[in-house]
Parts: C-alpha cells; sequence; structure tokens
C-alpha cells in the first residue's frame, strides 16, 4: 500500500503538477489538484502496480509499455494543453467539465471493479496463474476487457475535464489502438490456455462495448 502510494504520489506529480509550474497561477484552481488525487486513487486501485517493472516484462510483446506510453503522453499533453494553450478558459468549471469528472470516476470504478472480481488472478502483465478459471463474474458477464473499457473512459475524459480537445481527439485514437493491441496477444494467450471454454466465452460476451463489439 505505502509503495503504491508513494508511486502514485510522484507520478501523478510529475505528469500534473510538475508541468505546471511555469504558470503557477493555473495551480490556483481546483482542477488539476483534483486529477493529481485522482491520480493517486487509481494507483491505490492498481494492486502491484510499477511501471517500470511492467516495462521489462518481455512475455507482454511491449504492450504494457505501449499502453503505459500512451497514457501517461495523452495525459502529460493534455496538461500542457490546458495550462499553456487554453489557459485560463480551460480550467473555468463548466458542465463539461462536471460531467467529465463524473464519467472519469465511472471509469475508475468500472476498472476497479473488474480488478475486484478478478482477485489474486489478476496481474498488471500477461500471466495465467494454473488454478485460474475463466471469469465470468461482475463486469466480465457483459464485457470481455471491463479493465480496458474503464481506463479509456477515464483516461479519455480526463482530457475532456481540462478542456485539452487535441489532447482529446489524440487519446481516443491513440489508446484505443495500445488497448485493442494488448486485447488480441491476451485473448491468443487464454485460446491456448482455455481452448473451447474461453471460446465459448468469446462468442457470449461483447469484447468491449455491449451491442456494438
Amino acid at each position: 500500500m505505502t509503495k503504491r502510494l508513494m508511486t502514485g504520489f510522484v507520478l501523478s506529480f510529475l505528469i500534473f503538477i510538475g508541468p505546471v509550474l511555469w504558470n503557477i497561477q493555473a495551480l490556483r484552481a481546483p482542477n488539476l489538484w483534483i486529477l493529481f488525487a485522482f491520480g493517486i486513487v487509481a494507483s491505490l486501485c492498481q494492486p502491484g502496480y510499477n511501471p517500470f517493472t511492467i516495462l521489462a516484462q518481455p512475455g507482454d510483446r511491449g504492450t504494457g509499455a505501449q499502453i503505459i506510453g500512451s497514457v501517461y503522453l495523452t495525459q502529460l499533453g493534455a496538461v500542457l494543453e490546458c495550462v499553456y494553450v487554453r489557459y485560463p478558459g480551460s480550467l473555468q468549471w463548466d458542465a463539461t467539465a462536471t460531467i467529465a469528472l463524473g464519467t472519469m470516476i465511472v471509469g475508475l470504478a468500472l476498472r476497479t471493479w473488474a480488478v475486484l472480481t478478478l482477485g489474486r488472478f489478476f496481474t498488471m502483465h500477461m500471466t495465467l496463474q494454473n488454478d485460474q478459471p475463466v471469469i465470468r463474474d461482475g463486469p466480465y458477464r457483459w464485457v470481455r476487457h471491463p479493465s480496458y473499457l474503464g481506463a479509456s473512459i477515464m483516461y479519455t475524459s480526463t482530457t475532456a475535464f481540462l478542456h485539452a480537445w487535441i489532447a482529446g481527439a489524440a487519446t481516443v485514437i491513440i489508446l484505443p489502438m495500445a488497448f485493442t493491441r494488448r486485447m488480441r496477444f491476451e485473448e491468443e494467450l487464454l485460446l491456448q490456455r482455455f481452448g473451447q471454454e474461453y471460446e465459448s466465452y468469446r462468442r457470449d460476451v461483447w469484447k468491449v462495448l455491449p451491442g456494438i463489439w
């Protein structure tokens, strides 16, 4: 817990607070501090989270590094756009910011629900435990990859919360590309392990968006 807290604190500071120090007035608004706290909470909700060990996982085929790089770069881009391109209007608290904060919470809640449902079977890299079953409980009843759906909602909403529309456009392209590549390799691994059982689950449950994909 302490290690995750410190990791979340340092990373959140580097992304949401550190780049703003050249425009210190931006920190008078609550938006960036909310994101700073949100980043810490998100880190605490992910057991075993360590970006450096994830980057070093050869079995992930580079998908871990791609996801982490995509998330951090798009979030940093949103902060820079907010503070140095669209300030001060970007930090106004309007309906967009309120809705975006709500969807950020929804995304984090969905991802945390997925993590809690998997329990000890949840890992930040592609691996399966010997006694691991095909999980069909919780959000896995409706989508096969709820944690990635939750993360996509959360990090896309962050850009809207900061009114960073260029970063937002980049995010809706870059993050799905990273998550889609990861999901493809994960499903290959699951099919190798569980065979027909997982194939049946794939036929019964949507991949990410119920009724769409």
